[in-house]
């Protein structure tokens, strides 16, 4: 996983949000555990990588301490965030976590349909999320899942109903977390994301996956989006996965509505065997660009 999109190490410099036109598992009980330790070890979360997870509130979270590092965040939560359903959403080159927001839509998710929407802000890296490495010891590997575990401990989401969804470079890493984190996503759908084949490897769950992109217009420099979606697309239904597809052709942006589409299709999908309900068709309710491969 070491390769992954090596070849964006030199494509993705200076590209900035002008792209749009809008470890291991829990140690299990010893005997003497309580029936309720146990099953919470049984919960497909890795443990936060500190001691104590800090107090989550709406709006800005700064200093969010991820192993020896300080993270920020947007989080947008809706009046009773206990037990909700949980949205990442990943930003692009040279974007934050509240662009995201405000470009995609998302904030108007938490308080329409209880869901809370995260949206965390990179650490300045190159390429924004760290999809370029593997994912040993890999800072943005270990944000999702402290941030996921402290998520947990806040407010008990919804471990069933955990979604991933981001734009270019967050497309990218949504791609790179059904991979590495099937085990806790119930579904994801990255927008202008992919994978190339040395870079895939059969995620551990068959998970729901939307893709979308713009058709072949849906480059940057020498990378085409097109392809990466292609492949992926190929490379996840080989292994088991429900695969749906939405080429819109506008290229290297995302098409009006997408949020209420994409919220849609994790409506339609909590945590399961990887089978869905579309399996027979799309409801009517898709734009015209999506469909079944």
């Amino acid at each position: 996983m070491a390769r992954w999109i090596v070849a964006l190490g030199v494509v993705w410099t200076g590209f900035g949000p002008g792209c749009s036109s809008q470890g291991d598992a829990l140690d299990s009980a010893d005997s003497t555990d309580s029936a309720e330790d146990t099953e919470a070890q049984e919960e497909p979360l890795l443990p936060y990588s500190n001691e104590t997870c800090q107090e989550f509130k709406d709006g800005k979270n700064k200093a969010f301490e991820v192993g020896e590092d300080k993270r920020k965040f947007k989080l947008s939560l809706p009046d009773n965030p206990e037990g909700a359903p949980v949205v990442f959403i990943w930003h692009w080159l040279g974007g934050t976590g509240q662009q995201a927001l405000n470009y995609l839509g998302y904030e108007a998710v938490s308080g329409a349909e209880e869901a809370i929407v995260v949206a965390p802000d990179s650490d300045g890296y190159s390429l924004e999320w760290r999809f370029d490495q593997g994912a040993s010891s890999n800072p943005d590997l270990l944000f999702f899942d402290d941030l996921l575990a402290c998520l947990h401990q806040n407010f008990s989401v919804d471990l069933d109903r955990i979604y991933t969804t981001g734009m270019s470079a967050g497309g990218l890493w949504s791609s790179y977390l059904i991979i590495h984190r099937s085990d806790v996503l119930a579904a994801a759908a990255p927008l202008s994301g992919g994978a190339l084949q040395m870079a895939y490897a059969p995620p551990a769950d068959a998970i729901p996956v939307m893709l979308v992109w713009g058709g072949e217009s849906d480059t940057y420099s020498s990378f085409s989006f097109d392809e990466a979606n292609d492949l992926f697309s190929e490379l996840l239904r080989d292994d088991g996965h429900f695969v749906m597809e939405c080429d819109h052709g506008q290229g290297h942006t995302w098409p009006n509505g997408i949020q209420a589409h994409t919220w849609s299709f994790f409506k339609a999908h909590p945590k399961g065997e990887g089978s869905s309900p579309y399996e027979s068709g799309l409801p009517g309710s898709y734009p015209d660009y999506c469909s079944l491969p």
